[in-house]
């Protein structure tokens, strides 16, 4: 039942890691595609830390990160669409 657990969760990640590369257009997408990344990274250190019988206190360290990605994700997204109007990523000049 373990193995089955692992595999589950390395196909979560590759699905969202493919995901990920599908839709580079959208800030939105790309936003979607990294939570989803890391919840799979979640789930995994989750599965692991269970096996080997430790604390927790990492996983919830990792999910203040999580959020604090997606903030800062969320206000880049907002900035953007602020100044441009869409959330096109190739769009914009970088130069």
């Amino acid at each position: 039942m373990e193995n089955y657990n692992v595999l589950l969760i390395m196909y979560l990640f590759m699905i969202s890691l493919l995901l990920f590369l599908y839709f580079y257009n959208h800030l939105l997408m790309i936003l979607m595609c990294m939570e989803f990344l890391m919840l799979s990274l979640l789930l995994y250190m989750y599965m692991n830390m269970l096996m080997m019988e430790m604390n927790i206190y990492l996983i919830i360290y990792y999910m203040i990160i999580m959020v604090c990605e997606s903030v800062l994700g969320i206000s880049l997204m907002v900035v953007l669409m602020r100044f441009s109007g869409n959330d096109y990523y190739n769009m914009e000049n970088l130069n």
